[in-house]
Parts: structure tokens; sequence; C-alpha cells
């Protein structure tokens, strides 16, 4: 039973763009999903969505036609266990920063014998109730792990974590991965770009997929001809910020209105 379309497409080599959510607004995320963006990524890091929501959401996109991804709060293994449990397939895991950071996040998203993940397959959604009885023996190929490259330390060993199995995605967090260079926004002075191509060369010489957000000079388009695989830039806060402030400066003089 083929569980993780977004994982076979990428792994494929398929260019897949996506937006953000963080109001997590269910009819949002069916919309990013009608109107055609591969993936949809929920963002419980930076947001207080927590897991009824995040499933909503999920839910959400998959009525839509999309493939809903989920960044994770942290590195503590009941986040995974939780979003793994819900069924959902596609994680993405911030500020990873070493070799044994990957390999512990990887662990706790594995079944044994490759991993330590606990088992409820028989009642959770992840193995839909019950009735999908082989869920746990093909739990690691519905499996998708995206993690994120945030500092410049991280940069450095990138090949190494890309050739871990199970690191399925490394996607690079461009504004984390400044500041840890003391040049938080600076998104294009050249240690910051250098760093950031070191970590993407890394990954794709290990042949796994790699992602990012466009940054000022490197649109999703200019992205993907770079060989990135995973693209996601569109962010609903940004969009409804920009189209809001955009209608007020056309109808300003007609409606003064308030000072913020």
């Amino acid at each position: 039973m083929i569980r993780n379309r977004l994982k076979r497409r990428a792994v494929a080599g398929e260019k897949l763009i996506g937006a953000w959510v963080f109001s997590g607004a269910p009819a949002v995320c069916e919309l990013y999903a009608l109107a055609g963006y591969d993936i949809v990524l929920i963002d419980t890091e930076h947001t207080p969505i927590d897991i009824a929501d995040v499933l909503t959401c999920v839910r959400a996109v998959e009525a839509g036609g999309g493939e809903a991804m989920v960044r994770v709060p942290g590195q503590d293994s009941s986040h995974f266990k939780r979003m793994l449990d819900a069924g959902i397939h596609s994680l993405m895991v911030p500020m990873v920063d070493t070799v044994d950071q990957a390999k512990a996040v990887i662990d706790a998203c594995l079944y044994p014998p490759r991993g330590r993940r606990g088992y409820a397959a028989s009642v959770s959604r992840s193995g839909l109730y019950g009735f999908d009885e082989t869920y746990a023996d093909t739990a690691h190929e519905e499996t998708f792990l995206a993690l994120q490259v945030e500092s410049a330390a991280c940069a450095a060993i990138a090949g190494d974590i890309a050739a871990l199995a199970g690191a399925d995605c490394l996607f690079i967090g461009a504004n984390d991965l400044a500041g840890s260079l003391g040049k938080l926004g600076q998104l294009t002075a050249p240690d910051v770009l250098a760093s950031i191509d070191q970590a993407a060369n890394a990954t794709k010489t290990a042949g796994k997929v790699l992602g990012t957000i466009p940054i000022p000079g490197r649109d999703a388009s200019h992205l993907a001809a770079q060989g990135y695989g995973i693209v996601i830039g569109e962010c609903d806060m940004w969009a409804v910020r920009t189209g809001a402030l955009a209608d007020l400066a056309q109808h300003r003089k007609a409606f003064p209105g308030r000072k913020r």
C-alpha cells in the first residue's frame, strides 16, 4: 500500500514546490492543496498549533488532493511518535547540528530493527487503526524525514548526515544558518552563500533530496535549476499581510482610517 506519494516523487527526482502554513487554518491548507502546491507544510515549531489541530490540517490537505508535511517543534522523540502515529508520514526536523542528533531522529522514527519507534499501529491512524496489518513491516518505506541544516557547523558535515540511511532530505534553513554566522537577515553575504552551497553540494553528492526556501537572488525556479528537489516559499501569513497592505495602500486616500 503506497501511503507517501511525496516521498516517492521526491526520491524519484521530481521538483516539488510547497507552501508554509503558520495559521493552522484547515481551509488554507485545503486551498493550497487545491491550488496545486505539491507540498503543504504545517509548521509547529514557530506556532502554537497542537497535534489535534495538525491532524485536522493534514486531513484538509488530503481532501484537497495534496501532500502534507509537518515541521515538528524539536527533536524530542515524543514529537515524532505522536505525529507518526497520527498517520503523518513526512516530517521536517529543525536544528539538526550533528551526526549523532541525526541518528537519534532517525532512530526514533523507525520501528525495530531499524530504530526504536514505539508500536501502536494496531490502534492508531498510522496503521489505519489496525486495518493495515502490514504497516509495521513497511513503515520505513513510507516515512520521509527532512533534516534541517540551520548552522554553519551542520553545513560543514552535511555530507556525513546525508549519508545516513533514513536521512531522506536535507533542508537548508537559510535564515538560521546566516544567524549562526552572526549575519541574521544577511542572506546574500558571501560567507552565508558559501555555507549554503557547501551543504547543498554535499547533499547532492550523497544522492539525497535537497530542499530550501527562496532567498534574494535565488527564487524557486532558480533553485530548481540548481538541483533543489523541494522548495517551500509561499507562506499564508505573509500572503495575507501582503494582500492586506496592498489593498489598504490602494484605497487609503478614500478611507483615511486609523493610525497603526
